[in-house]
């Protein structure tokens, strides 16, 4: 009976390939003259970044790099920091079509370890982990009616996003950035960092108009031997080709920091006031058209036998989009060391797991802070902290089936020293999250009337009296007696698809 039933397209967005690498981090490297020698490592950072990918066939090739920042003390007992750079590139036989869909990556640094072999020579190892995915947007039919009177079908309409588009751009920066508020000349850059946010993403025709803003820390030594901290704000507005966009559809949108580099700007008598900052910031949209789906649950002949082959299908949507912000706080130990002032205090949110229950999106995790601190003689001191987090949000939707993938943030971190060499902790946090529900659904996948044998109705009375209870579905009483609903509903004067009481029906033999 294919010819008269009547099918749609859903398409959904299918992941066809994942793999994750290592990637080696194995240096040895010799301080330049201008920097101090090293009396004592205090801390290596490792930030693990995407500069660039590419497509070809089934082929895929990506290029990053590892940034290693070696943070010490000098002879001196002022605190430095040194960076050196480990470029890497990977590729990918991914054995899938990748011409309608598209490919991501990302880079996290694993662990690294770092000694001084000699003042001014270090030796590092460790490892990156490079995860890259692939996605197609696959399509498949389903029956969404039938044109045969003959036959009774069961509508649902199911809501569903399904994936229009996915686009993505990389946004160069270049900017300087004046260190004058301490009214103190910059000896070296001891650590900075950036997170991208998006504040904005409007669709037009086949266009996506972004807009966000890149918050800049860091850390600098004053020619005095002081630190001070800094931080900037930066805009950026980008447009992007977004095929298959409009204003009518739902987009998600999400910016990362895929490069980047500041250095003291240095005249010719070595006196800085400012930084130069090169940054590319990776923005990625996607596009979906949410939308209600007539499907049919459920089918019957009144007038000849029938085969109903049964189907499943998952649908999709985007219930809802998180952006929030909320408050963490921890007391932590700073003992046995003897504190006497905190130079900086970095934090970087590590989420543990995220669970639904009782209509809630709960997130968990934890805050690791690295604490850049001085003691009672003056000498730096270096702590590696954690204060646990948790954040719960009230969804607008509930049910089986929910799942996010949620980016947890530090805006903001305030201190305060205790007396018994412990330290309030405070974090502002920032948590962005796209909430999708799956409901997989049992469908007709195909009716086959046989027209040739009519069901036999010999013996069968005009009216059948059926008792039905309350909460039964009209629905289950007509397909047990192959009757027609509209008539069951008519003579009975009934309106809902569920009795709201028990009741007498009469149901007729058509």
């Amino acid at each position: 009976m294919d010819e008269k039933c009547i099918k749609t397209p859903v398409f959904t967005l299918e992941t066809v390939f994942k793999d994750t690498v290592e990637v080696p981090i194995d240096v040895d490297f010799t301080l330049p003259d201008y920097c101090p020698e090293i009396s004592r490592i205090l801390k290596c950072r490792a930030a693990a970044g995407i500069s660039s990918k590419s497509v070809s066939g089934r082929s895929v090739a990506v290029d990053g790099s590892v940034t290693l920042t070696v943070i010490y003390s000098d002879p001196e007992n002022r605190i430095s920091s040194y960076e050196y750079r480990c470029p890497f590139s990977k590729s990918f036989d991914t054995g899938a079509d990748l011409s309608d869909g598209f490919v991501t990556a990302k880079a996290k640094s694993e662990y690294v370890n770092c000694r001084a072999q000699s003042e001014r020579k270090i030796d590092i190892h460790g490892a990156a982990g490079l995860t890259v995915c692939a996605y197609a947007r696959k399509s498949r039919e389903i029956i969404c009616d039938i044109e045969d009177k003959s036959v009774e079908a069961l509508k649902v309409s199911v809501p569903s996003s399904m994936p229009v588009g996915y686009a993505e751009k990389y946004a160069l920066i270049e900017e300087e950035i004046e260190a004058l508020s301490t009214g103190k000349d910059i000896r070296c850059l001891i650590r900075y960092d950036a997170a991208a946010d998006i504040s904005e993403c409007k669709l037009l025709e086949n266009k996506a108009i972004v807009k966000g803003n890149m918050a800049v820390e860091l850390l600098y030594g004053t020619a005095d031997g002081e630190t001070a901290p800094l931080s900037v704000d930066i805009p950026f507005s980008q447009l992007l080709e977004a095929e298959g966009a409009n204003e009518n559809c739902r987009v998600t949108a999400e910016a990362e920091t895929a490069y980047l580099e500041i250095k003291p700007k240095f005249d010719s008598s070595s006196v800085a006031h400012e930084f130069s900052l090169d940054a590319k910031i990776l923005i990625k949209v996607e596009i979906f058209c949410s939308d209600d789906i007539s499907v049919i649950a459920d089918a019957y002949s009144k007038k000849y036998e029938a085969a109903v082959t049964g189907d499943e299908a998952t649908f999709t949507t985007l219930a809802c989009s998180i952006k929030d912000a909320f408050t963490a706080r921890g007391e932590i130990d700073l003992s046995p060391d003897s504190v006497v002032k905190i130079c900086d205090v970095r934090c970087e949110a590590r989420p543990g797991g995220t669970v639904f229950e009782d209509g809630c999106m709960t997130v968990t995790g934890a805050a690791a802070a690295d604490i850049i601190a001085l003691d009672g003689n003056g000498m730096p001191v270096y702590f590696e902290k954690t204060v646990d987090f948790s954040y719960g949000y009230k969804l607008p939707c509930g049910g089986e089936g929910l799942a996010a993938d949620p980016k947890i943030g530090v805006i903001s971190v305030s201190y305060n020293l205790l007396s018994d060499g412990k330290m309030d902790l405070q974090l502002q946090m920032s948590v962005c999250a796209d909430v999708y529900e799956s409901k997989t659904l049992s469908l007709v996948g195909d009716v086959q009337i046989n027209e040739n044998r009519p069901i036999a109705k010999e013996g069968r009375a005009a009216l059948t009296v059926y008792f039905g209870e309350e909460g039964e579905r009209v629905w289950d009483i007509a397909r047990k007696y192959l009757a027609d609903i509209s008539e069951i509903k008519g003579i009975n004067g009934i309106d809902e698809d569920e009795l709201s009481s028990g009741r007498m029906i009469l149901i007729p033999a058509g």
